[in-house]
């Protein structure tokens, strides 16, 4: 029996305008010193944006772009017999994935300078929908350090199958 109590997982609520939790989530990552009604602003702006060029629903744009990024393994590092291994495991669950994509996302806006905010995070998520741009190469780049590293892991074909059943979609 753990000593600690398990962490339960907070349930994140639909968004006011599109009625998506991944909008929430998208807008609870922007925010930036508790400034919750200007992160809105962005995202709202963004997607507005995003319908007017791609002359679709916003917020499947969104959702096929955050599915495109989404990696099927993590890489954790871990320490054995004096080196550092980096271990490849299957993500299980769609949330984690989610979360790390979205985080991707953000951090390839917050590096590219002379734009506003709201131009960067359209711009990343058309190409994230286009399956092209920096964050699609951070996914492919990931998959490819955990083919490399899979020998690492407790079941390497697992890891191998997620990352080939990735390719393929």
């Amino acid at each position: 029996m753990p000593r600690r109590p398990l962490n339960l997982k907070r349930i994140v609520l639909k968004d006011s305008v599109y009625q998506s939790t991944s909008v929430t989530m998208l807008v609870n990552r922007v925010l930036k010193s508790g400034k919750k009604s200007l992160a809105y602003r962005i995202v709202y702006t963004a997607l507005k944006e995003i319908g007017e060029t791609t002359k679709k629903d916003p917020v499947e744009v969104f959702e096929k772009a955050l599915e495109n990024i989404a990696p099927k393994v993590e890489v954790k590092p871990r320490r054995r017999a004096g080196s550092v291994q980096l271990v490849p495991r299957v993500l299980r669950s769609s949330d984690r994935a989610q979360a790390t994509a979205l985080c991707w996302i953000l951090e390839v806006c917050r590096k590219k300078a002379g734009q506003s905010m709201v131009s960067k995070l359209k711009y990343e998520i058309i190409e994230a929908y286009k399956k092209t741009g920096v964050t699609i190469r951070k996914k492919d780049e990931l998959h490819k350090i955990a083919v490399n590293n899979a020998m690492y892991a407790k079941k390497p074909q697992a890891v191998l199958n997620a990352v080939n059943q990735s390719n393929q979609s």
